[in-house]
């Protein structure tokens, strides 16, 4: 009779449609350089025990090509810090996993902005990552020293299009014990360039993993145009939409607690055009991957409706 209020959600579709607009919250810049640390940092004006997450670049990429995206997680009070270090195509993950984790150690014990407006909360930290970037962000979630650093306790993870780097990332994913949710692209899920699949076998929390069909990795990049005058950032627009939605809602859940977007963290619910993979179709490629760059289908057609080949379920 007198227990917790019941949270009464909108469906998923109208979730969507909600976080992919900007939040609320106004939201300042800021260069981690103060710090020694080269990349940005963006926080909402103010708020108190506020969320953080530390985003890790893709593939000889920095954080401006994902600027639209983490001044949206800002914009909905997540407070976002963004590495620029490891560019070269010779980069390691592993050393931006430290650096995550020297940004999420700046954004819960550094001011920031105006004295007495923003503080972050140590137990509400959290890890992004895209593509390459999404390897060091499992690296740096894992229960390990990593170069001297220790580890640092995250509740959420999220590898966006999270691509393979070094056999012994699998090592790393299995030392990891927060919840996460992984975006990819559903071609892409056991390939050369995806390894969603994998880490959905090997990470030790709760494990949710969407689709999108007929999408890229490089669709989120955000690459300067004539259009960014008028507020476009480059990216695929969609894919944009979808992915910071779904980033935003997982966050404001796993992180923030609020019970009104836990339809994020269910593994069996689709929302719009991203499509739920339930656990007991998850299963690696057919296709061994050389073969599949030979132009080779990842999975064989099969005629169990529960065993057809993983792209199929986001179309």
């Amino acid at each position: 009779m007198f227990g917790k209020k019941k949270v009464v959600a909108p469906p998923p579709d109208e979730l969507m449609k909600l976080l992919a607009r900007r939040g609320p919250h106004k939201v300042n810049r800021g260069d981690l350089g103060i710090v020694g640390l080269a990349g940005q940092v963006f926080a909402p004006t103010e708020g108190k025990d506020l969320p953080a997450v530390a985003f890790a670049h893709g593939w000889m990429r920095s954080s401006k090509s994902y600027r639209d995206l983490l001044f949206h997680l800002a914009s909905w009070g997540i407070v976002v810090a963004a590495p620029d270090s490891e560019r070269g195509p010779l980069a390691s993950d592993i050393e931006l996993a430290t650096d995550l984790r020297a940004a999420l150690t700046v954004c819960s014990g550094v001011q920031l902005g105006a004295p007495g407006r923003v503080s972050v909360s140590a137990e509400r930290l959290g890890l992004v990552g895209h593509g390459f970037g999404a390897a060091a962000a499992v690296r740096a979630a894992a229960d390990r020293t990593l170069l001297g650093r220790p580890p640092i306790p995250v509740r959420a993870l999220v590898p966006l299009f999270p691509a393979p780097t070094s056999a012994d990332l699998r090592v790393d994913a299995a030392k990891v014990t927060a919840p996460a949710l992984l975006v990819a692209a559903d071609d892409a899920l056991d390939s050369m360039t995806g390894n969603a699949v994998e880490l959905t076998e090997l990470l030790g929390g709760d494990v949710v993993l969407r689709t999108l069909a007929g999408v890229s990795a490089n669709d989120l990049l955000e690459n300067p145009t004539v259009k960014g005058f008028l507020g476009v950032n480059g990216a695929e627009r969609k894919v944009h939409a979808a992915v910071r939605a779904q980033v935003t809602g997982y966050l404001l859940y796993r992180l923030a607690g609020e019970e009104q977007y836990a339809a994020f963290a269910d593994s069996e619910i689709s929302m719009g055009t991203v499509m739920a993979v339930e656990e007991g179709k998850i299963r690696r490629a057919d296709a061994d991957h050389f073969a599949q760059l030979l132009g080779n289908p990842a999975y064989k057609p099969d005629d169990d409706a529960s065993k057809r080949r993983l792209p199929a379920l986001g179309r």
